[in-house]
């Protein structure tokens, strides 16, 4: 799906021009019939149009959705303009200046401009109010529009199936008895430190009392705990072989003695195969990419049931590759200065991608921003395929004559009414 090109600045000026006119038109229809000696219902439509187009226009305001978004088919404005012109020079012609006035007025009033303006930014907010419940931020149709047509989900290994963060996953002590210790020391000193490694092992204990601490790049981090010299650190820093793992090993020596060795892996997070199930129900093919080891890559997509792995420093390669073949991407955690946003692309050019923002990159949030999304896209599409019927059935029933102004005023208020309903409904 190719990004949509600038819309014309008529189109998007078009629905608030149509409502103008048919507001003055309305007007004049009041003025020359009471000037006509008609009774002061002739002014009806006047004050209704207007009071609709003033809630309208306040709603859009608030409604987060920018003033010059296209809320309508580019056709709708030129073709209801020329029904009430052409019905109005025609009454005119056959009836008089009044009666070709009232027509006219008639037709625009009955195509119900004003729920036009209003259905969209109805639907709008509804979906983003909605969102902000779910943990998603929704500021730009453009993103919920993109959304219905993914059909590809890039995800960054860490941060998305994984917290991030390391988890230990194994303690070993020299002797089982050194358990308690292993655990306490090790803890103890890597608070002191802000390595993903050491944060993980710092999760083992309380604080203890820090002197002489100090960070060895590429090693691990010595001092003093409560006195007693401990070093956490690679195997071989602190003197010993690890047994072989695709994760993270660290020794802990304590007064110059080992007392064993700690294992750190990648955070899964809770429920990740139902989450990613959730993305799979959308009919979302799922690609992970890390620039980790291929084993630990493998490893974390194997739990959570995703087959195709990318093991690369280039993940922006990777998207341009699935678009360059049709595919319309989405990606998630694939860049640190995009943050916690859903981005949807199908240039290849991440960085100009619309987005949905989220609290966190999790599978089960990016499915929140998924299904929402589309929701919010299906209720935009719906509310504005309904006024639009509806004002070209009103158009055509006030350019007949036969809509004098109370039936104008129900015709208009009720459009407006089914426009609210339909924007609102789940």
């Amino acid at each position: 799906m190719a990004r949509a090109s600038r819309a014309p600045t008529w189109w998007l000026v078009g629905p608030d021009v149509l409502v103008a006119l048919t507001v003055l038109a309305a007007v004049a229809w009041a003025v020359t019939a009471l000037l006509d000696g008609r009774t002061a219902v002739a002014a009806a439509p006047a004050v209704t149009t207007t009071a609709l187009a003033v809630v309208a226009l306040v709603v859009r305001s608030r409604s987060g959705l920018p003033a010059r978004t296209p809320v309508l088919p580019v056709w709708f404005v030129p073709v209801v303009l020329l029904v009430a012109a052409g019905s109005a020079v025609g009454w005119g012609a056959a009836d008089g200046t009044t009666d070709g006035v009232a027509v006219g007025a008639a037709a625009l009033v009955t195509a119900g401009p004003a729920a036009a303006v209003l259905a969209v930014p109805v639907a709008f907010r509804t979906g983003t109010a909605r969102a902000e419940r779910a943990g998603v931020r929704i500021t730009d149709l453009s993103a919920v529009e993109a959304a219905r047509s993914v059909d590809t989900l890039v995800l960054a290994k860490d941060g998305t199936v994984t917290t991030g963060d390391l988890t230990v996953v194994s303690v070993d002590p020299v002797e089982p008895d050194h358990d308690r210790n292993l655990r306490w020391f090790a803890g103890a000193l890597s608070k002191a430190s802000d390595h993903r490694v050491e944060r993980a092992v710092a999760t083992l204990s309380a604080r203890g009392r820090l002197t002489g601490v100090e960070v060895v790049d590429g090693m691990g981090v010595r001092g003093s705990v409560d006195r007693h010299p401990v070093r956490v650190g690679s195997p071989q820093w602190i003197g010993f072989e690890a047994e072989p793992t695709i994760w993270t090993t660290v020794g802990v020596e304590v007064d110059g003695r080992r007392l064993g060795s700690i294992t750190v892996a990648d955070d899964v997070r809770p429920d990740l195969a139902r989450d990613v199930g959730r993305l799979r129900a959308l009919d979302v093919e799922l690609v992970l990419v890390s620039d980790d080891t291929a084993e630990r890559t493998r490893h974390v997509a194997e739990l959570a049931g995703i087959e195709t792995v990318h093991v690369t420093g280039d993940a922006g390669g990777v998207v341009r590759d699935l678009v360059s073949s049709g595919r319309a991407v989405a990606t998630i955690g694939l860049s640190a200065r995009a943050g916690a946003a859903l981005a949807v692309t199908t240039g290849g050019v991440l960085g100009d991608a619309p987005t949905i923002d989220v609290d966190d990159c999790s599978p089960a949030r990016v499915a929140d921003a998924l299904t929402i999304g589309r929701a919010t896209a299906a209720r935009v599409r719906r509310a504005r395929t309904v006024t639009t019927t509806l004002g070209l059935v009103g158009a055509a029933v006030g350019a007949t004559g036969l809509a004098g102004p109370v039936v104008a005023v129900v015709a208009a208020v009720a459009i407006y009414a089914v426009a609210a309903l339909v924007a609102t409904a789940a």
